[in-house]
C-alpha cells in the first residue's frame, strides 16, 4: 500500500486558496437505525443518514485572503461555500460546507495557529 503524503496538502474555501496548512481531517459518519425485534436476543440495523465534517489547522495570518474569508464566515454565520481539500497524491474531498468553529491560539515564543471546523452539507465528492 502506498503512503499518502501531506507535504503538498492544499485547501481552498469558496474558490480561494488558503495557505499555511498544517493538518486537515475529513470525517464521514454513517448513522445506524436499530430494527431489533423486541423478542430478539441480537440487535439488527439498517443504514441511516451520513454526515461529514472537516478540521483544518493552519498558521494564523489575517493577511491571507482565504484565512480572512473563513474567519469572516465564522464570525457572521455566512452561507456555505465550497470546501476543497486536496492531498499531494491528487486525491480530493469537495463539497459545500459551513464554518462551525474558528479558534486562534498562541503563546509566548509560539507561532499563532488557527483551528477551523467545517460541517459539510450534502454529498462530499471524493475524487
Amino acid at each position: 500500500m502506498a503512503a499518502l503524503s501531506t507535504s503538498a496538502l492544499t485547501v481552498s474555501w469558496g474558490g480561494t486558496a488558503v495557505t499555511g496548512i498544517g493538518t486537515a481531517t475529513v470525517t464521514t459518519t454513517q448513522s445506524m437505525v436499530e430494527t431489533t425485534d423486541i423478542t430478539s436476543a441480537t440487535q439488527t440495523f439498517f443504514t441511516g443518514n451520513r454526515t461529514s465534517t472537516a478540521s483544518v489547522e493552519m498558521f494564523y495570518d489575517q493577511g491571507v485572503t482565504g484565512m480572512a474569508n473563513i474567519e469572516t464566515a465564522a464570525n457572521t454565520g455566512a452561507a456555505s461555500a465550497t470546501l476543497l481539500i486536496t492531498l499531494a497524491s491528487g486525491m480530493s474531498y469537495s463539497g459545500q460546507a459551513f464554518v462551525t468553529s474558528f479558534q486562534a491560539t498562541g503563546g509566548i515564543n509560539d507561532v499563532v495557529r488557527a483551528s477551523i471546523e467545517f460541517q459539510y452539507t450534502g454529498v462530499v465528492t471524493i475524487a
